[in-house]
């Protein structure tokens, strides 16, 4: 709706003058644009894992975390720099903590507010069958910024219990 907003001006401005005599004359104005660098060393540096521990986890999800090298990235953690801390549910990714991200997709479904060990996010659906939850820390640089993901089958139940039993524990 942004982009077209000008159009739209432009078309009842050129519709206003349709029947006008009168000639306008512009200058253009002169702008300077300047771009950051690009940079070409590769992805950014990873960050630390996340300083979180578990004090929930829902039932059949194992307490011993997975090596994110052996898992198959998805839409949630294939982002460049993230590192992610992932509990197991038998052969599978259970609950993936990723650290240097908000979450990667847009979900278009209800979000309510959530306290992570007192800071505020936002948790809710996504289409895709997951729970995600999304929530920044001071100063917001990019290893401040966190998402969680619940991958099916998980109760809303079990979200809310494994963000309310959230620690932080480090750095």
């Amino acid at each position: 709706m942004k982009r077209s907003l000008p159009v739209f001006l432009l078309l009842v401005l050129a519709c206003a003058d349709a029947g006008s005599t009168t000639t306008t004359t512009t200058t253009p104005a002169t702008t300077t644009t300047t771009t950051a660098p690009v940079s070409t060393t590769g992805p950014p540096e990873e960050c630390p894992p996340p300083p979180y521990e578990l004090a929930f986890l829902p039932v059949g999800v194992g307490s011993a975390t997975l090596d994110p090298a052996e898992i198959q990235p998805d839409v949630w953690t294939s982002v460049p720099g993230i590192s992610a801390t992932l509990w197991g549910r038998e052969d599978e990714v259970a609950i993936a903590l990723i650290r240097g991200a908000l979450p990667a997709v847009e979900w278009p479904g209800d979000r309510g507010e959530v306290l992570v060990d007192g800071t505020r996010g936002v948790v809710g659906p996504h289409p895709d069958g997951t729970w995600v939850a999304g929530w920044f820390e001071e100063p917001r640089e990019r290893c401040d910024l966190y998402t969680m993901v619940f991958y099916t089958p998980v109760a809303n139940s079990d979200v809310r219990d494994t963000l309310a039993g959230m620690n932080r524990v480090g750095g």
